[in-house]
């Protein structure tokens, strides 16, 4: 902790208007910080700043202190924790400076009331981390409570080669409080806690007044009941013998649904879990629909979202790894997109992947750098991102702020080509392997499978490759938008090589396939235009579907690259009903397989019920049970042997989300006016389904979109134009209104 006095006079608050007057506090950390002023805690975002890369940035956050000071003497108070700076050897340490600005039409003038030197004071706080903050072992927080403040003369430190920036990412905020849905007093003594579902934030807990002092509390936190460590986390808290225990995290966050406390002693303790993200799973896009079961993986992938997003990225998973995947966010990023506004998320998130390539265009798999694995479509995100944002906020910015690594990662890219393809690169101290699916089905059932879903052999260089055509396409796009036509001939030229290389390296003539003939091989060709011909293209659509009916029985059969590739096909194909059906299985591998099985059911009854007054009831009772009471996982074979512990809650499956509004809504940006600026509406018709209501929130306002039977209403925002039905008889282009129109 550190501390300061300062001083605000009469004339400071008097002699100018209020409205011209501003007292502000910047403060920049390696580590998370809290400012307090006179012992209230100034704002309400948490864990502050945002990630970034330690060894190179450092982000500045601003807080308005105006409402805290009073005249006279005043105290400034920086809480500090270590955090990130535990990776990269950073200790916990901060800048600040406090300054009075008068603001008017007469003058500007800032005066500087405090700033960070030798003569602030430090004291240690009760609390320290309990582990190393490395994957699986990011463990939890230790609070003495025994521990008095000691405040002494506080030492500089001297942060070399660190760029210090303005933070864009707006903060964390807790979105949510929960109370246990159960509480159990176990065999042992121990308590057992049941929040009814995943949470990522903090644990609040008030302790019985007669816990001795030096009794240790301990918390451990687990996502699923079968965690185990090192796939849980925990927190210790030690009494000081007072009338009053409380524990709260402060520079820490689990992801749990279940805490199990020992050595509380008594049950009659308080207990809450406080939901921290970036993103409030309440507001946002909404999708509904008749049939429940869509809805509740709907549901499912956006509360999902909601625990993943926080501290200016999105994580794989938010206890075990917690990294920046470029493959996950790029699994995902429409999806979350579509439903809030995140621009302040990714500007964050694209300056750490900046900062995190080096001199000859390399760049790790994930932002901030660690050493993991992954592949193009991982490090590919440096292109995929800035366009999508640019897609769906009509962001130019973040294009011309980043081009120029876009750029420098093809160039690092064109140096691994040969004869034409891409081709493995070596594995570095920052980066290891060179993927092309993640996480895909595996052979368990020989009832269900014939064999398991190759990822390996050609699929790994055939996927590549496809997502680098990928990518040199929306380089075109964005060198136009940066109007520089040279780069933009160069980019075509190149994909229009590199898509013949494609099919001449990877088509099987004789099984109509390519690569391995996975479902991802297939549509990932049929998406980027690689068949040469109408024929081809036929011959390859025919098996993908032959495969998905008869191979795969109309399971998914792709994991975390697949499911938004195969999401997008379907969308553009038309194949709704196909999508349906898959997403409809009950077994694994499946959506509805990773929820609980007695509210699985209790879909199945209301989906067959005729009975509108039970069909209400279920409605009423087992949806309450099923909203947000649920989270995707790291892998189809979560709980089945060798899976059991692994995570409940992750980024590799959430890119599903797109088909809810893109298809069954029927909602397209149009990348020619991004942003919504103009947009289609295009639903396709899904067997069961009787209506649909939809929104989707733009910055000219929120796009709706009703469908009961044959009668589609649809909402446009001002300022905006939709174009109904495109490429139909139907297709008309309305302005800003409310239309009411038949379909036929």
């Amino acid at each position: 902790m550190l501390r300061k006095t300062f001083t605000v006079s009469a004339d400071d608050l008097k002699h100018y208007k209020f409205d011209s007057l501003k007292f502000t506090v910047d403060v920049t950390s390696l580590g998370y910080h809290e400012v307090y002023v006179n012992g209230t805690k100034v704002g309400d975002d948490v864990l502050q700043p945002a990630v970034s890369q330690l060894d190179k940035r450092a982000l500045t956050v601003r807080y308005d202190i105006m409402p805290y000071i009073h005249e006279g003497e005043n105290e400034i108070m920086l809480w500090l924790g270590q955090g990130w700076g535990r990776v990269y050897g950073t200790p916990a340490v901060a800048k600040a400076e406090v300054v009075r600005c008068v603001s008017d039409e007469e003058c500007g003038l800032l005066y500087i009331l405090a700033q960070t030197d030798s003569t602030w004071k430090a004291s240690p706080s009760g609390y320290s981390y309990t582990d190393n903050w490395q994957p699986m072992h990011f463990g939890g927080e230790r609070l003495d409570a025994r521990v008095e403040p000691d405040w002494r003369p506080a030492s500089v430190y001297d942060a070399k080669d660190i760029t210090i920036s303005r933070q864009e990412f707006e903060g964390n905020r807790i979105v949510n409080v929960l109370e246990p849905k159960t509480i159990q007093l176990l065999a042992d003594g121990s308590i057992l806690l049941d929040f009814g579902r995943v949470v990522t934030g903090w644990f609040d807990a008030i302790f019985h007044p007669v816990t001795p002092k030096g009794q240790e509390i301990t918390m451990e936190y687990r996502d699923h009941l079968e965690a185990k460590p090192p796939f849980t986390e925990k927190d210790i808290y030690i009494a000081n013998g007072g009338a009053y225990h409380h524990f709260c995290n402060r520079f820490h966050t689990h992801t749990f649904r279940y805490v199990h406390i020992t050595g509380a002693g008594r049950f009659e303790s308080h207990y809450k879990a406080l939901q921290i993200s970036a993103v409030d799973p309440k507001e946002g896009a909404t999708f509904e629909c008749s049939d429940p079961r869509l809805n509740a993986i709907h549901d499912m992938v956006k509360y999902t979202l909601s625990c993943l997003t926080f501290s200016g990225y999105m994580v794989d998973c938010p206890h075990i790894e917690r990294m920046g995947y470029g493959g996950d966010g790029n699994s995902s990023t429409m999806t979350l997109q579509t439903i809030w506004d995140v621009r302040d998320t990714y500007s964050n998130w694209l300056t750490a992947w900046a900062d995190a390539m080096d001199s000859t265009g390399d760049l790790p798999y994930v932002a901030p750098a660690f050493r993991t694995g992954g592949g193009p479509y991982w490090s590919g995100f440096i292109i995929k991102a800035p366009w999508h944002t640019y897609l769906n906020y009509d962001d130019h910015r973040i294009i011309y702020e980043y081009y120029d690594e876009m750029c420098r990662w093809l160039d690092f890219v064109e140096r691994h080509c040969e004869d034409g393809i891409l081709k493995p690169w070596p594995d570095t101290e920052r980066r290891s392997w060179f993927l092309g699916d993640w996480a895909v089905p595996e052979l368990w059932s020989a009832t269900l499978w014939s064999q398991g879903v190759d990822k390996g052999g050609e699929s790994v260089l055939h996927v590549s490759n496809c997502f680098l055509a990928e990518c040199l396409a929306d380089m075109e796009e964005m060198a136009y938008v940066m109007e520089r036509s040279n780069d933009a001939e160069r980019f075509a030229a190149w994909r229009e090589r590199l898509v013949k290389d494609i099919h001449r390296h990877f088509y099987h003539p004789e099984t109509h396939t390519y690569a391995n003939g996975t479902v991802l091989d297939q549509c990932y060709a049929l998406l980027q235009g690689v068949p040469p011909d109408s024929a081809t293209a036929a011959a390859v659509k025919q098996q993908l579907l032959k495969d998905i009916h008869g191979k795969y029985r109309d399971h998914i059969a792709v994991g975390l690259v697949g499911v938004p590739i195969f999401t997008e096909w379907c969308i553009k194909e038309r194949q709704a009903d196909l999508l349906a059906t898959i997403l409809r299985q009950e077994d694994y591998p499946g959506y509805l397989n990773m929820m609980d099985k007695e509210c699985v059911n209790a879909l199945m009854r209301q989906c067959v019920s005729a009975d509108a007054e039970a069909t209400n009831t279920l409605t009423q009772s087992h949806n309450n049970a099923l909203k947000n009471a649920f989270t995707t996982w790291e892998s189809w074979d979560c709980g089945r042997p060798g899976k059991e512990d692994r995570s409940r809650v992750h980024n590799c499956y959430n890119g599903i989300g797109i088909w809810f509004y893109q298809a069954v809504a029927g909602i397209r940006p149009d990348p020619y006016q991004p942003g919504y600026k103009h947009f289609f509406i295009d639903p396709q018709p899904v067997s069961g389904v009787d209506w649909v209501r939809c929104t989707k929130p733009t910055t000219y306002g929120t796009i709706l979109v009703e469908i009961t039977g044959k009668t589609l209403k649809v909402a446009v925002p001002k300022g905006t134009t939709a174009t109904l039905f495109p490429g139909t008889p139907q297709e008309r282009t309305v302005e800003a209104g409310e239309w009411e129109i038949e379909i036929q």
